[in-house]
C-alpha cells in the first residue's frame, strides 16, 4: 500500500494551533500536535505532540470488520466517524469498543 496522508482537525486561533493528521503505510499513525500559550499554560511546554499507531495486523482486522477494501474507503470511514475535535479519544473508545489494540504515545 502506498503512503498516503489526509488532516482529521485544524484548528488556528491567535492562542493555540491544533494539527492532527492520519497517515497509512503498513500501520495507521494518527499524529496530533498542539502549540501555543494554551498549551504552555497546561502543560509548561509551548508544545504537545502525541502520536496513536494500529499496527499492521490490526489494520487487518478493522478493515476486514468494517469491509473497508481501498485507502480511499478508509479515509472516507475515519474522516466520517473521528475527524472533529475529540478524534483521538473517539479512536480509542472505538479501538477499546472492538478489541483493536493501539499504542499511544507523548513526545516528551
Amino acid at each position: 500500500m502506498k503512503d498516503c496522508q489526509f488532516e482529521l482537525y485544524n484548528l488556528k486561533t491567535d492562542h493555540l494551533n491544533i494539527i492532527i493528521t492520519f497517515s497509512i503505510e503498513d500501520k495507521i499513525v494518527i499524529y496530533g500536535c498542539e502549540i501555543g500559550d494554551v498549551v504552555r499554560k497546561i502543560t509548561g511546554n509551548f508544545d504537545y505532540e502525541y502520536y496513536l499507531t494500529i499496527n499492521r495486523l490490526n489494520l487487518i482486522q478493522l478493515k476486514l470488520m468494517k469491509g473497508l477494501k481501498s485507502f480511499e474507503e478508509l479515509k472516507e470511514f475515519f474522516i466520517k466517524n473521528f475527524s472533529g475535535e475529540n478524534c483521538i479519544e473517539e479512536v480509542k473508545k472505538f479501538c477499546f469498543q472492538n478489541f483493536i489494540r493501539y499504542e499511544f504515545s507523548v513526545w516528551r
